[in-house]
């Protein structure tokens, strides 16, 4: 085959074989193709898009581009996946669930991506071990109903050449380029159900309720075609999830929700996901699997499995948080109109609890809390929040954490629906 052929096919918006699609990805993680062909290659994806076939090629053929995870255990094997958002801890929360209710859940996570926090580098904060071998991740299943670890470099290493290229050349955004790059170390675990939450709103890397829809609709279709089940919900990300943006803030938050000391927002979305999985594995109806999961919360029946989790790998559930601690106060009265999270997600990166470059260390310690949401009424001088740091100017910190508000006279709006939408095919 000829790249430069394979180049000019899609510009013109043919479609790509699955021996073309294969030939591409060896080709070019193997070194014979050059940067720039390949750049011009998802140029043309990016203004083209792929079909759900082509799409699956490509996941497949970035997949078998490195190792699988088997997990030899018997029962259910399901996984969840978020797209990411500030503050969402749910993995932490809905595994031990999952568990709790009879499912494995071996999910494996990934480290903190731009403004949205990473699973495993909140768990790290605990000082566990959260990178595992097959063997490790089969005993810790059998030991506790589920897992989460770290995605390591051996999975699906043609996919982090092909993202550093798309990084570099303004095709990240392409949804066929999302789908396969989520699906190719989603698939590699040997998994029977998968749902998926798709995160829309400002703290969410989809900022609209279309481009949401078009990744649910893309991930739920091509998992199936892989021969998976799959199903996603669609959302609220225009703010915080829950009470707290860090890693170790977010670990005690995830304690405190496990012992049934959770908020609205945080159950609702936890709870409708283990619903998607009830019904996708055929164990009861979205409604009986929502119900189970929130009594599984509230009544703190997990709490301890997750604590026993994280001691077994050498962690300590009792996290350390920064000593130093500041309040953020409204400068005026209202009712809170808009929460930009991505703006708050950086500021958890200035504080040093994210990464600005892949070698940056982190500060576990450091983050946020939200004591207001979006529709909520404060006075002015009311606490909105608290800011937990360890160096740096907490007047600048103040600041920035209130530039993301917007408080106005108007009337109370309606406080955004958590789960928009249920996504099947």
């Amino acid at each position: 085959m000829i790249f430069k052929e394979l180049i000019k096919q899609k510009r013109d918006g043919k479609k790509l074989s699955k021996e073309e699609i294969e030939f591409i990805v060896n080709s070019y993680t193997s070194g014979e193709i050059p940067d720039y062909q390949m750049a011009a290659l998802l140029m043309a994806i990016y203004f083209q898009g792929l079909d759900y076939e082509e799409t699956l090629a490509l996941t497949d053929s970035m997949l078998k581009s490195g190792e699988t995870v088997r997990v030899e255990v018997n029962g259910k094997i399901v996984d969840k996946h978020s797209t990411g958002g500030i503050g969402d801890k749910v993995s932490l929360i809905i595994a031990p669930v999952l568990a709790e209710m009879g499912f494995k859940a071996p999910l494996l996570s990934g480290r903190s991506l731009g403004f949205t926090g990473g699973t495993a580098d909140k768990l790290e904060s605990t000082g566990m071990k959260v990178e595992l071998s097959d063997e490790e991740i089969t005993d810790v299943v059998k030991r506790f109903g589920f897992s989460i670890s770290a995605q390591t470099e051996k999975i699906a290493p043609a996919d982090r050449k092909i993202y550093a290229l798309r990084d570099a050349t303004s095709t990240v955004e392409s949804i066929p380029l999302i789908v396969s790059s989520i699906l190719s170390k989603k698939l590699a675990v040997n998994t029977e159900a998968i749902v998926f939450d798709v995160k829309v709103g400002s703290g969410a890397f989809m900022k609209t309720m279309d481009k949401a829809t078009e990744l649910a609709k893309g991930l739920v279709n091509v998992s199936r075609l892989y021969g998976k089940k799959a199903g996603a919900l669609i959302t609220e990300m225009s703010q915080p999830l829950g009470r707290y943006a860090g890693n170790a803030l977010e670990v005690k938050e995830s304690i405190d929700a496990l012992s049934g000391d959770i908020s609205e927002d945080l159950l609702e979305v936890t709870s409708s996901l283990v619903g998607v999985l009830f019904e996708l594995t055929g164990y009861g109806s979205f409604e009986d699997g929502k119900k189970r999961a929130t009594e599984i919360i509230l009544s703190g029946n997990a709490v301890e499995r997750f604590i026993r989790w994280i001691e077994y790998l050498g962690g300590a559930p009792d996290v350390k948080v920064a000593d130093n601690k500041i309040e953020v106060r409204a400068p005026t009265s209202g009712y809170i109109t808009h929460i930009n999270g991505e703006q708050l997600g950086y500021l958890v990166i200035e504080l040093g609890g994210g990464r600005k470059k892949a070698e940056d260390r982190i500060d576990y310690s450091v983050g946020l809390r939200f004591f207001k949401k979006i529709g909520d009424y404060v006075e002015e001088g009311e606490p909105i929040g608290e800011i937990y740091y360890n160096r740096g100017e907490p007047e600048k910190f103040v600041e920035k954490f209130l530039s993301a508000y917007t408080i106005s006279e108007r009337e109370k709006i309606d406080t955004p629906i958590i789960v928009k939408k249920k996504v099947k095919s």
